[in-house]
Order: structure tokens, then sequence, then C-alpha cells
């Protein structure tokens, strides 16, 4: 490598580790616009088609924002608020009493518990982590305003010029043109069976879930079901550690209602992750569930809250990588 080579490589390494400093406290947002761009390729291959790019960015993006933002900072505003009457009934010890309770571990331990002091710090501490800044409304309003208009405004360029941004992707890259098309093919493959497979069929048993949960009288309905959107992306838990805890506290004051959501959770619930998995899921593509738990856990340890669905999706990716690697090796 000569001087004028190196010095370029630095400048680009020295430049390129300036504006990754730069993007970093928006990241979660710019691979948030990165995805929903990914989930609305078709429909702006369809409308650009007949109207333009320009224009289809635009009507999409205004779509995403009535369907998708608005509802969800709403939805977010009452979870936050959800969770506070959960507190409250911890507080209250509506459901059990936690005195009895705290006083048959000290008769048999002789150790002294504040299981209700416990519990609320918790939950408290469980909102906090997950809601990030839902709790503290100045933070939300700057932070989340700045970031969704990030969001959204580099949404409208994905869509827009994304086309063009893949094809220069691949234009700089150093590996052949049919192993840089087989890249991009395997990670389409992979983005999208994490994000039909695993983060929609999670939201869409989790709701199913609620529904159960409010037919038969579970207190703050709201909080639980985004409880358990939460768990349904991680394999072996999934909603059942909401609805069926709820079933056996519920069956304490209402046998019946009890029994009836334990058989709603077992059949109707269960049965709707059978049925939905298999139909989004293309089992080529498809993500070890120990590697689903890892990006769940270790994106919201990275980014936060986006980090529940963003993180799964970055290992998705990183598989795909490794695995044109692996059937490409030789041919580099």
């Amino acid at each position: 490598m000569n001087e004028r080579k190196g010095f370029l490589l630095f400048l680009i390494a020295a430049f390129g580790a300036i504006v990754g400093l730069m993007i970093l406290p928006f990241f979660a947002y710019i691979l948030g616009a990165a995805i929903l761009a990914f989930i609305m390729r078709r429909p702006q291959e369809f409308l650009s088609n007949k109207i333009g790019d320009r224009s289809s960015a635009a009507i999409l993006t205004v779509f995403i924002i009535l369907v998708a933002v608005i509802p969800l900072i709403f939805a977010g505003l009452a979870v936050a608020q959800d969770a506070s009457g959960v507190i409250d009934r911890i507080n209250t010890t509506e459901v059990v009493n936690l005195q009895e309770i705290e006083d048959l571990i000290f008769e048999y331990t002789g150790q002294e518990v504040d299981i209700q002091a416990s519990l609320s710090e918790a939950v408290r501490e469980f909102a906090a982590t997950t809601l990030g800044e839902f709790s503290r409304l100045v933070n939300i309003v700057a932070n989340l305003g700045i970031g969704l208009s990030i969001m959204l405004f580099l949404l409208y360029y994905f869509l827009k010029d994304g086309r063009r941004l893949v094809e220069w992707v691949e234009s700089i890259s150093p590996m052949p043109e049919e192993i840089d098309d087989r890249l991009v093919s395997q990670v389409a493959m992979t983005t999208s069976a994490v994000i039909k497979g695993h983060l929609f069929v999670s939201i869409a048993q989790a709701l199913i879930a609620g529904v159960g949960l409010a037919i038969f009288g579970v207190p703050n309905v709201i909080f639980w079901t985004f409880i358990m959107m939460i768990l349904g992306l991680i394999p072996l838990i999934g909603t059942m550690f909401v609805w069926l805890p709820a079933a056996v506290l519920l069956s304490l004051t209402d046998p019946v209602s009890g029994i009836l959501l334990a058989l709603y959770g077992f059949t109707v619930v269960t049965l709707s992750d059978n049925i939905l998995r298999p139909l989004f899921v293309d089992k080529s593509a498809d993500l070890h569930p120990a590697v689903i738990i890892l990006g769940v856990v270790g994106g919201v340890i990275l980014i936060g809250a986006p980090g529940l669905f963003i993180g799964p999706v970055i290992l998705g990716i990183l598989k795909s990588v490794l695995t044109v690697y692996e059937n490409n090796y030789e041919h580099l």
C-alpha cells in the first residue's frame, strides 16, 4: 500500500468514526426508518411506477405517520399510565394479602422481607427500562420528538432513493457482483423472516391474549398486553408468562373466569402462534430461538426499548452476512 492510499484510508476511518459518533444517539431511529422502508418497499415499487418516486414516498410517509407513529405515541402514553395503575394496585394489595405472605416467610425463615416494596420497585424499574422516556414527560417531548422527526425524514428518502442506495453500496463493494446480489437477497429474506415471523406474530399473539384478559376482567389490560408483546419475542416464555399467572390469581376470586381464561390461553392464544408463525416464517431464513433471545436482551441493553425489535433484526442481518461468507468463501 502506497502513502496516498494509506492517507485516503486514514481519512475514511477518521471521518467515518466522527460520523458514527454523530449519529450514535439516533441509531435506533435511523435503523427504524430503514426497517419501515424495507416493510413498505413493495407498495413503494407499485406506486412509484404509477406516480413517481417522490410522490409515492411522500404518500407512504404520511400513511406511516397516520397509521403507525401517532397511534404508537398514544399507545405509549396509555401503557405508561396503566403501569402507574399496576403500581397503585400493588401498593393497595387489592389482589393478594402480601402481609400474610411476609408473616409466613418471617415465621419459617426468620427473615423480614417487604414484598410490596420489592414488587413496586420491580414494576417501576421495568417500566422505566422498557418505556424509556415515557416516564419523563419533559424528555419524551424533546428526545422522542427529535428522534421521530429524523426517522420520518429519513424514511421519506429511504423510500425515494433506497434502490439507488443499495446500488451505490454494491458499486463500492470489493466483492464480485453475483456475491453482492446474493448478500442483498439473503439479507432481505432474513430481515423479512424476522419482522414477519417474530415481530408481527408476537404483536398479534399479544393482542389476542390481551382480548382474553379484557373479556375476563383482568385489570390494567393495556400494560399487560404491552408486556406480552415483549415476552412474545422470547421463545419458550411467550405470552403464557402473563396470562397463566393472571388466570391463577383470577381463580382465587372468580374460579369460573380464571378457568375460562386459562382455557382461552391454552387454546386460542397457543393455537394462534402455531397457525401464524408457519404462515409468515420462511424456514430457510428462520433464526434459532437462542439468537432471538440474545437479540431482544442485547438490543434493550444497547439502545433501549427500540432494541426489543431492532436487536433480532441486527442479528438476522449478521446471520445473512455469515451465510453468504460461508457459501462463497472459496470464490472471494
